[in-house]
């Protein structure tokens, strides 16, 4: 029942991959999963869609991808590290605090894409943002990457234990540790899913920058920090120890374990309705992930009862479980909302 639990909710949340779970990828991991499938996982690149409306959805997405400027979106990247652009930011959202975090979904999703199908033009695209972030990393040297304005400048606050935020902000950049989850599980992605062997060395340089920013971070200094949105900071960490091996990864994935959230559902109690739907899912996805790599009781119990109680009492029969990405009473979708707060209204930029 465990094993199908992690399972279910993983599929669920749509996250199982090759990045998690095929034998393929199992064979590029330094640390198996200590809890065992009851299923036979088929990688992505043994699967092929032959003609009908999900290839047909597949294709049209990936036509998407081939039109976005790859150069665009590292713009911000290069410009961080101290390099020239080679091309303008896009606007809207890489205009302002979260910038960066596209080019992290847009790697996982030309890795998927390259192993579902072979198209060596993903590949390509894969290889050269890769390249591009190496160089980036390089030419930062501390190890930092990252497209949000003033990010090495926050997060080198945050080491010195200055910390504030308002729930979406951190000293004044707009989710910054959300931002590199995403940097983090797309270079995790190139790597498994794309074979690019340069996107594991970045991906270690870069937590090996993260984990020195909390190390001589208290308790109290994390959990207040963990007030800001950080996305499934946890899952990631608990991958790179899956990459590596190396205990100290694991170690920073526990440090973002937010007491006032977890504790309660550890405890099987229900302190979802107020939350921020979007920001809870990557850290119980996170719990899943460490109770894969260490069995971890709790954190199946964290994992089964967020699913349980997300999927009996806070979910529409069409799988929506918020409103304006805000959970809400128990099993009262349609009638006494509560009055939620707003995400920022306008962009926060140091």
């Amino acid at each position: 029942m465990k094993n199908k639990l992690v399972l279910t909710f993983l599929l669920a949340a749509g996250v199982v991959s090759g990045s998690l779970a095929c034998e393929h990828c199992a064979n590029l991991v330094q640390v198996k999963n200590v809890v065992p499938a009851k299923v036979n996982y088929f990688s992505l690149k043994d699967v092929r869609l032959l003609d009908s409306p999900f290839k047909h959805a597949m294709e049209l997405n990936n036509e998407w991808m081939m039109e976005l400027d790859m150069d665009r979106l590292l713009s911000n990247f290069r410009k961080n590290a101290g390099l020239v652009p080679k091309a303008e930011s896009y606007g809207s959202w890489e205009a302002m605090g979260i910038a960066g975090h596209t080019l992290g979904h847009y790697l996982t999703a030309l890795s998927q894409q390259y192993a579902s199908t072979g198209d060596e033009e993903c590949k390509r695209r894969v290889d050269y943002i890769v390249s591009e972030l190496d160089s980036c990393q390089a030419n930062f040297v501390n190890g930092f990457i990252g497209g949000m304005p003033g990010g090495d400048k926050v997060f080198k606050e945050v080491k010195k234990g200055i910390i504030r935020s308002k729930g979406f902000d951190l000293n004044g950049i707009w989710v910054p540790w959300y931002n590199e989850h995403k940097t983090m599980m797309g270079l995790n992605d190139a790597y498994l899913l794309a074979g690019n062997e340069t996107a594991k060395k970045v991906l270690v340089n870069l937590s090996d920058y993260l984990v020195d920013v909390i190390a001589g971070l208290s308790k109290e200094q994390m959990q207040e920090m963990l007030n800001c949105e950080y996305g499934g900071m946890n899952e990631a960490f608990a991958q790179v120890y899956a990459l590596t091996g190396d205990k100290k990864y694991l170690d920073a994935s526990y440090a973002f374990y937010q007491d006032k959230l977890q504790d309660k559902l550890a405890e099987g109690v229900d302190v979802l309705p107020g939350l921020h739907s979007n920001t809870q899912i990557p850290k119980i996805i996170g719990s899943a992930r460490q109770y894969e790599l260490t069995g971890n009781e709790r954190d199946e119990q964290i994992a089964r009862f967020f699913w349980q109680t997300v999927v009996h009492s806070h979910s529409y029969a069409n799988g929506g479980n918020s409103m304006g990405e805000y959970l809400s009473t128990p099993k009262k979708l349609t009638t006494g909302w509560l009055r939620l707060p707003a995400r920022p209204a306008t962009p926060i930029i140091c």
